[in-house]
């Protein structure tokens, strides 16, 4: 006995996405402690208050990247941390409406204690060609 089995064609269809947007700009904009609340300015290198218990670092990228490091006092670490989108031309963390493109990334980087005079440095490389790697740094008050 012969069986007719039906023969099934699977086309892969192209998927649609946007390109992520390239890294431009990465920055501290924040540090937090038991003892301080400090925005950091552009181009700032070091807190100006001082900061003693737990630290809370806040980075916010422009563009989207691939890579991200972070330093403290030269060693690679992995600190606990979380990632919001940052959308809109407000670029605010969290606002982010259904459809709308993600332009950045802010992360919070949960440290821990850190002695006066610690450098903490946050590196990334952007996710799309040509490849750029940008890093800011600041040292603790």
């Amino acid at each position: 006995m012969i069986r007719a089995v039906p023969l099934v064609a699977l086309v892969a269809a192209p998927a649609l996405a946007q390109s992520a947007p390239p890294l431009t700009d990465v920055q501290i904009a924040a540090i937090t402690s038991a003892t301080q609340a400090e925005r950091i300015a552009p181009g700032q290198t070091e807190t100006a208050r001082r900061h003693t218990g737990p630290i809370t670092l806040v980075v916010r990228e422009k563009g989207i990247g691939r890579a991200r490091l972070l330093r403290i006092d030269g060693r690679v670490t992995a600190p606990p941390s979380t990632t919001r989108p940052l959308c809109g031309a407000a670029v605010t963390a969290g606002a982010c409406k259904p459809g709308e493109a993600t332009t950045g990334l802010e992360i919070t980087w949960h440290l821990g204690p850190l002695p006066a005079g610690t450098t903490v440095s946050v590196q990334d490389s952007s996710a799309n060609l040509p490849a750029q790697t940008l890093t800011a740094e600041i040292t603790i008050g």
